[in-house]
């Protein structure tokens, strides 16, 4: 096992330094006209935490991204993305890659709408800085809300040092993409190292309200955050708080940890904390290698751990 290990880290490696030259790729350019295709490739082999768990290989991410534009002048242009995953293909030995995302927009300088099958704006919040997770939610967003949609419509405008972006999903009732109703706001301020963050949600059916606060600072030498995010779900209150921090230790390495706790004041629920470290080094600006370990407090948890590489184009 040991050998075979060694053999799949010496040939990562290979295959890095081999990718290492990979740029986006621009297919089509005319008279305004812009189509550019990208990828994400993430594979790692990995031991999930918990009990009983055992080694395998995992595809965290195998997307095809594909982007068009037309500049309408004006400073207006429209847009559309369109992007396949592999993930499910690979994992669960799916015949065909799904829809991650699809949507078209437009845009004029700093604002921008958009509809489509895409992110929601509480997509955006929190500071949790773990490759994977260890048996809690990142954040209560994630939990017991909507981290996207593919009836949403998304507005994002950038003023100055604060950014600002709103979705709403169309509940579609009776049609094929049928989807509970929500709408949700996303902002964020940057100022002097400092990025502070807030988010809302509201999703009608469910009775559910989240809302979370962040703040983060890089100091250069080292970048810190924490997060605070509470979600009321008729009325029962779930809570969840982040602090991490990262350290830059060259100009390619940097190590981060971070500690998450969920906790709640629905009777019988036990808090849950987790503990997570990962190493990321860069073989060149768009391929990374990486290792992470990490754990909760929940019984008979063993530490998880995983390593691998990613490409990007």
């Amino acid at each position: 096992m040991k050998m075979f290990v060694s053999k799949m880290i010496l040939a990562l490696i290979a295959t890095a330094l081999v990718a290492s030259s990979a740029s986006a790729a621009t297919v089509y350019e005319k008279d305004g006209f812009k189509y550019q295709i990208k990828g994400d490739w993430q594979i790692q082999l990995r031991q999930d935490a918990g009990d009983d768990q055992h080694l395998d290989v995992e595809y965290d991410d195998l997307e095809i991204k594909n982007t068009i534009s037309y500049d309408l002048g004006n400073n207006l242009s429209a847009f559309g993305q369109l992007d396949f995953g592999g993930k499910k293909a690979a994992d669960e030995d799916a015949k065909y890659m799904h829809l991650e995302e699809a949507y078209v927009g437009l845009a004029y300088q700093d604002y921008s709408i958009l509809m489509g099958k895409t992110t929601s704006a509480a997509d955006e919040f929190g500071v949790y800085s773990g490759m994977e997770d260890y048996g809690t939610d990142e954040e209560a967003f994630e939990g017991h809300g909507e981290e996207s949609g593919d009836d949403l419509i998304k507005a994002e405008a950038s003023i100055e040092m604060v950014s600002i972006i709103a979705a709403y999903e169309v509940e579609a009732e009776n049609e094929v993409s049928e989807d509970t109703s929500f709408y949700d706001i996303f902002v964020s301020a940057e100022f002097a190292g400092f990025e502070l963050g807030a988010a809302f949600q509201n999703i009608d059916d469910a009775d559910t309200i989240i809302y979370g606060v962040s703040i983060a600072y890089d100091a250069k030498i080292v970048w810190v955050g924490a997060d605070y995010s509470i979600a009321d779900v008729d009325g029962d209150e779930y809570t969840v708080w982040n602090i991490a921090a990262s350290v830059p230790v060259t100009e390619k390495t940097t190590i981060t940890a971070g500690f998450n706790m969920n906790d709640s004041d629905v009777d019988g629920y036990e808090e849950v904390s987790e503990y997570y470290a990962n190493v990321q080094h860069k073989l060149h600006k768009n391929v990374k290698v990486f290792a992470e370990v990490g754990n909760s407090d929940e019984d008979d948890s063993d530490m998880g751990y995983m390593a691998g590489m990613q490409i990007k184009f």
